[in-house]
């Protein structure tokens, strides 16, 4: 009886309550068992390209992140740091001029096809002060006075600002004052700008930026000394920035 009224009841009962019986590899089909390893035989190597693919993002990641940190909430050296990996990137020879002349000069001594530009790395918890611009435009008129140095073709300076608030709540521009960043003469540029260059790769624009070549990037800000006609030198120094 019981027989005859489960397969009434429950159609397909015993073939399941035999499920171990059908589904025993040794009694599959060889159609059945090949696809069987063609679908391990696809996770296996869907578990090494994972694998080799977790390795890939860590080495990037192990870069990526001092440079991502520096540019975007750095300060001091490792702020430093980050900018010269960026120019680096970018192609430039950079010269760590700390290293040679201490705080007598700007940070950084950049050149890139045959221009050469110092570059002063700065940061502020807040909006920065109108006053750091003339700290890269003092390097630049105590420069030719430094034992052994060339003639640069200008400066720039990169500041990294508000980091106090997170990257995506801080100005766009280094500064806001319009009529400020309006006159000023020397590039100043924020580092989380340098940040979204060289995540995206695009070496053009920093070279733009930095040496003034015809990549697709619009001109930074710029920055004005304050004006005083007896500094020795200062006529010629404008005339290389504003080229």
């Amino acid at each position: 009886m019981r027989h005859h009224a489960l397969p009434a009841y429950v159609p397909g009962a015993l073939t399941r309550a035999r499920s171990t019986l059908v589904r025993d590899p040794a009694l599959a089909t060889d159609a059945e068992a090949r696809l069987v390893e063609a679908i391990a035989e696809e996770q296996r190597a869907h578990e090494r390209r994972r694998t080799e693919l977790q390795q890939q993002l860590a080495v990037l990641r192990a870069v990526a992140d001092p440079l991502r940190d520096g540019l975007l909430f750095g300060t001091g050296r490792p702020l430093e740091d980050a900018v010269h990996d960026v120019l680096k990137a970018a192609g430039a020879t950079v010269t760590r001029l700390d290293d040679v002349y201490g705080t007598k000069s700007a940070d950084l001594l950049a050149e890139y096809g045959g221009r050469r530009f110092l570059v002063e790395v700065k940061s502020a918890n807040n909006r920065p002060p109108h006053s750091l611009p003339d700290k890269l435009l003092k390097h630049l008129n105590t420069w030719p006075g430094l034992n052994g140095t060339e003639p640069v073709d200008g400066g720039v300076l990169v500041v990294n600002h508000q980091i106090k608030l997170q990257p995506a709540q801080r100005d766009v521009e280094v500064y806001t004052d319009r009529a400020f960043a309006d006159a000023l003469t020397v590039p100043v540029i924020g580092s989380a700008r340098l940040f979204d260059w060289w995540r995206c790769e695009d070496w053009d624009a920093v070279r733009h930026t930095v040496f003034g070549d015809t990549g697709g990037a619009q001109p930074p800000e710029t920055a004005v000394p304050d004006a005083d006609p007896k500094a020795p030198g200062r006529p010629g120094l404008l005339s290389r920035l504003r080229r």
